[in-house]
């Protein structure tokens, strides 16, 4: 349906993040989600401008209390994840109301409450493969490749990676979608270019572990999630995207 219109106040908020906003609004309780895009005193700012900008001025019609600074650089990451940080950022302004400085336990707390247990730890386990040597490997790797390989051969995980991560899936799964993948033909080669070392595995912080095989993976899983996004950069895509916010704003 319609986006509803009281998006429309956050005017300096990357119009690609609307989509995704949108999913955690509708997750939230009620009351949350209310006060939330109800809070008038309550801004959320993501544009690509203030990355580069020295310096930058913005007009709102409210006064501002609470100002969440979102990356937009943040686009690259999988859905489950962009999911995760806006309901994280939502979840701390909400605590900030009756605590001076929430902590991270208390967030994760809330989000859980809320219903993002997945996300939460799908995020933390994403987070700690994405420190790992494997996924340098396989996103520099993906990198070298023509967009139309990549494509070819990994745009059928990447719905799965984009919504679940990898974290969530079985070891059959898994397993199934590395073989399909090719991964170990690749990170031979890849492995000979590179000199590697590709024996290691890791373990994230709820202690599950992770093969080298699979950070190689979700590197190059986030180097298609980037190509996907530079198609959405192109003028003709802008273009739409730019009708649609709008829409939502007229």
């Amino acid at each position: 349906g319609a986006m509803d219109q009281r998006y429309a106040r956050f005017k300096f908020c990357d119009s690609r993040l609307f989509p995704y906003l949108e999913k955690v609004m509708n997750r939230l309780p009620s009351e949350v989600e209310e006060d939330v895009l109800n809070a008038q005193t309550l801004q959320i700012l993501a544009e690509e401008e203030s990355l580069d900008a020295c310096v930058r001025c913005y007009g709102f019609e409210t006064p501002v209390e609470t100002l969440i600074f979102l990356n937009p650089k943040i686009l690259i990451e999988s859905e489950h994840i962009i999911i995760c940080i806006l309901a994280h950022e939502i979840a701390r302004t909400i605590l900030a109301k009756t605590q001076s400085d929430p902590d991270e336990i208390a967030i994760e707390d809330l989000l859980i409450d809320w219903g993002f247990e997945k996300e939460v730890e799908a995020m933390r386990y994403d987070r700690t493969v994405a420190r790992s040597e494997g996924y340098r490997a396989g996103y520099n790797w993906a990198r070298r490749q023509s967009k139309d390989y990549l494509m070819q051969h990994f745009s059928l995980y990447f719905d799965e990676w984009n919504e679940k991560g990898l974290g969530s899936l079985s070891r059959e799964q898994l397993e199934s979608l590395q073989q399909q993948a090719e991964i170990g033909s690749i990170l031979d080669h890849a492995g000979r270019t590179g000199a590697m070392d590709f024996l290691g595995s890791g373990k994230d912080s709820a202690g599950k572990s992770f093969s080298a095989r699979q950070a190689f993976l979700t590197g190059i899983l986030t180097a298609v999630k980037e190509l996907k996004l530079d198609e959405l950069f192109s003028p003709k895509a802008c273009e739409t995207l730019t009708s649609s916010a709008e829409d939502v704003r007229a």
